[in-house]
């Protein structure tokens, strides 16, 4: 029994795959797969077939494959070889090189006829890194000039399929450590990984919250982000394996990070950085316009009103900033809820007659004359007073990055200035000891935006007015 278990564990038949698709659309155009035994040392079966992807191939992926739309329109559809497919990658490792995109392109092709494919993978790039360590690229065309093995027709399915498999022989020759066998356990996450990122770097990542970077292979940055849990977090986008997020997984070398201690550090942080960076991959926060503001002013009846406004230079202190009507319509809408205040003498309504809240009983009337302007406007006062430190001098103490430290953020005239950390043993006796300490940062709508959101959830003893 043991002997048997041992020789399924080292004898293993790899289903190796190579597809050629449209492009954005990730349609399959082509399709080859070699099945090689380990036990053997050859190839058993193999399959390939062009696919008609029911759209037109775009030009500059003809130009790279040769693959045009003549070519396809009698081809089988992917539904008429997807049992062919199915049956002789059954009980083998699915085995591509950068192995999520091939795999999850089948898998999607699968999911659209209703079915559920799933196979245990290994990854060449990945794999190649650890067995053949410190070489210049692991391309494919690189991989296998470097390693004298043959490829022909580049780009086509059977071609590359075939490098690959020969490719995987000498990775199985070479691998005295073990890697390849161990990546086909079941519980392994290996082939979720980036194949560009090394394990190591994943393994090293904490599980505390802070700001992590990922970076392209030029170490530039090409997505910021911030977590509780770093690493659970980047568990995260690594486990969508939508088609999506493939050209993004496959781009990550590497991952570093700066730990903050509180997540409203974390988002301050992070929207510092998104825009110092401007990384590719983060479509929130790039904005650097000058948003809107929420005002307030008294109309000829007395009444106090509160309205949103495109930001303008003379309006030096508004009650709150926003980077997009969206978000100033959202917060509005709070302060309507928690306050009983008027959605019409707020701007989000513009109907006749009373206000939507006063039919249902929330609003008590001022739009109507049935509340005095004295009594609307002391709860519009109050609404305005849980902000209105927000245009003072004060630090916020957060939670260090240990025990033995504190961190805080210093806001001067409702400006954010920056933040620090302090040893909770010897802290500074002034504000200019923490100035000398303070990590400077600048001020836009984001950060009004996550001050706005966040402040009032900090306890009123850690904020200390200056």
């Amino acid at each position: 029994m043991i002997a048997a278990a041992f020789l399924y564990f080292c004898f293993v038949q790899y289903a190796v795959v190579d597809i050629e698709t449209t492009g954005r659309s990730n349609k399959i155009t082509e399709v080859a797969i070699f099945v090689y035994d380990d036990e053997k040392n050859e190839i058993v079966e193999e399959f390939s077939s062009l696919v008609n992807p029911e759209c037109p191939i775009p030009s500059f992926i003809t130009s790279l494959t040769g693959i045009n739309d003549d070519m396809v329109a009698d081809a089988p559809r992917f539904f008429e070889i997807a049992k062919d497919v199915h049956n002789i990658t059954k009980d083998r490792v699915f085995v591509a090189h950068s192995v999520g995109f091939d795999y999850n392109i089948i898998r999607n092709e699968f999911k659209e006829l209703g079915a559920d494919f799933r196979r245990k993978k290994a990854c060449t790039v990945r794999l190649s890194r650890k067995v053949f360590p410190g070489l210049k690229s692991y391309s494919l065309g690189k991989l296998c000039d470097a390693l004298n093995i043959p490829i022909y027709d580049r780009h086509r399915a059977t071609g590359d399929a075939r490098a690959t498999t020969l490719l995987l022989e000498m990775l199985l020759n070479k691998d005295a450590n073990g890697h390849i066998r161990s990546t086909i356990k079941s519980r392994n996450k290996e082939g979720s990984l980036p194949p560009n990122l090394p394990r190591e770097t994943y393994e090293n990542l904490p599980d505390q919250t802070g700001v992590y970077y990922m970076h392209g292979e030029d170490g530039k940055v090409i997505y910021v982000g911030k977590a509780k849990e770093i690493r659970s977090r980047i568990n995260g986008h690594f486990a969508d394996n939508s088609i999506r997020k493939l050209n993004f997984k496959n781009q990550i070398h590497d991952i570093t990070y700066q730990l903050t201690g509180s997540e409203l550090l974390a988002l301050l942080v992070e929207a510092a950085e998104i825009k110092h960076h401007f990384p590719e991959f983060n479509r929130a926060q790039k904005y650097n316009g000058t948003g809107y503001s929420l005002c307030q002013y008294e109309d000829q009846n007395g009444v106090l009103r509160l309205e949103v406004v495109k930001r303008k230079k003379y309006l030096n202190q508004p009650i709150a900033s926003f980077s997009n009507t969206t978000r100033a319509r959202h917060f509005l809408q709070e302060l309507v809820s928690e306050f009983n205040l008027c959605s019409k003498m707020t701007g989000l309504q513009t109907i006749s007659g009373a206000c939507f809240e006063h039919q249902i009983g929330k609003c008590y009337g001022v739009c109507n004359g049935k509340e005095s302007p004295e009594d609307y406007n002391a709860r519009v006062t109050k609404a305005i007073e849980r902000f209105s430190l927000q245009c003072g001098s004060y630090l916020v103490w957060l939670n260090g990055r240990h025990r033995e430290e504190k961190a805080f953020i210093y806001i001067d005239n409702g400006v954010y200035q920056g933040y620090g950390f302090v040893d909770t043993h010897s802290q500074p006796g002034s504000i200019d000891d923490l100035i000398d300490i303070l990590v400077p940062q600048k001020h836009n709508v984001d950060i009004q935006h996550i001050l706005n959101a966040n402040l009032q959830k900090i306890p009123s003893r850690n904020i200390v007015p200056l």
